[in-house]
């Protein structure tokens, strides 16, 4: 049993020494302010496009972004990454309704689906752990709602945490 535990560790360290390069393709979730789950496949070194199927406006959405990237700092020792970009998202929505009306039953409930349609912007700072396959990230996915009676459709404070598998 010992051995078979050290060799599992042993494999793992190797397995994951690979992973220390620049990753092409990376899947993950965001959990927060439209949280769902992300594919991101880089074109070139900093040229990406991201799909991401997310719960946000009472609704469900599927949101497809460009994106650029680039070292967060000056100097690349630390793996950390700034990522802008923009897209479009296209979903639906059941927008629920309460009433209470004192006949004939005091309460009743009303609902109506609605198209979620729609531009995105993304902002994030992700942190590549060195020798792992992982990044981390705080996100910012600010979007504007054309078929929305909330803040002229504006919805700007949306923060997630993503962590995604890079491969």
């Amino acid at each position: 049993m010992k051995r078979i535990f050290t060799l599992i560790i042993i494999m793992f360290f190797a397995g994951t020494q690979a992973y220390s390069q620049e990753y092409r393709q990376a899947a993950g979730i965001r959990l927060g302010g439209a949280g769902g789950v992300t594919y991101r496949r880089l074109f070139d070194r900093n040229v990406a496009g991201e799909v991401m199927l997310v719960s946000q406006n009472h609704g469900t959405s599927l949101a497809f972004l460009f994106e650029k990237q680039r070292p967060a700092l000056l100097f690349d020792d630390l793996n950390l990454n700034f990522i802008y970009g923009a897209g479009a998202h296209i979903g639906g929505a059941n927008n629920n309704c309460d009433h209470y009306d004192s006949y004939p039953y005091g309460h009743y409930h009303s609902g109506y689906n609605t198209m979620q349609l729609g531009f995105d912007g993304f902002l994030s700072f992700e942190y590549i752990v060195p020798r792992y396959p992982i990044a981390l990230s705080i996100e910012s996915k600010p979007y504007f709602e054309f078929f929305d009676d909330h803040n002229f459709g504006l919805h700007l404070f949306v923060i997630a945490f993503g962590a995604r598998y890079m491969f």
